[in-house]
């Protein structure tokens, strides 16, 4: 249920007085995008989401808005984003996080390489004891992520470009484009 989903995470207020008894998540979404609430669906949308769905959603925005004008260390933490999206393995998730500072964490391509990178395993530096990542720390990116991308948009058509990508959240979500 969204009221689920809406407990991990800071919601707005606005946005949470949307929020009713029994709503099942496309029916917050959709209330969320009609009452122009874009920001807070993109993020339920990557609160709501498996962590590798949401990871996948992040580089469909990513590639939508910076497509070919990504830098090389961009690329690189894109690539170990998607690769660990492929194969979820933890030797692709521990991989994903050296691409991070290169890329840079502000940077759409760098969160996705961070989300990817907190979805398990350990945030600890090499020898060091056991740490886990915070809870909901890939969401969080993966948030980040989709937010940096619709800012890549004109001003004028950002909320256009931030309901499509919370529509292809949904997509994802469905099974239809992973």
């Amino acid at each position: 249920m969204a009221a689920e989903v809406c407990a991990v995470f800071p919601i707005q207020k606005p946005a949470k007085a949307l929020l009713r008894d029994a709503m099942t998540p496309q029916e917050f979404v959709a209330a969320l995008i009609d009452n122009k609430k874009l920001v807070d669906g993109i993020e339920f949308m990557a609160y709501a989401l498996p962590a590798r769905e949401g990871v996948w959603w992040g580089c469909l925005c990513m590639q939508h808005a910076i497509g070919e004008k990504l830098t090389a260390p961009e690329r690189m933490a894109a690539t170990a984003a998607v690769q660990w999206v492929l194969q979820p393995s933890e030797e692709n998730r521990a991989a994903a996080r050296a691409f991070v500072d290169g890329a840079g964490p502000g940077s759409a391509a760098g969160a996705l390489a961070m989300a990817a990178s907190l979805t398990g395993g350990s945030v600890a530096p090499p020898n060091a004891p056991f740490k886990p990542p915070p809870p909901f720390a890939s969401a969080k990116a993966v948030a980040m992520a989709v937010k940096i991308a619709s800012t890549k948009a004109d001003p004028a058509s950002m909320p256009k470009v931030q309901r499509s990508y919370i529509e292809l959240a949904l997509d994802v979500a469905a099974g239809k484009l992973i």
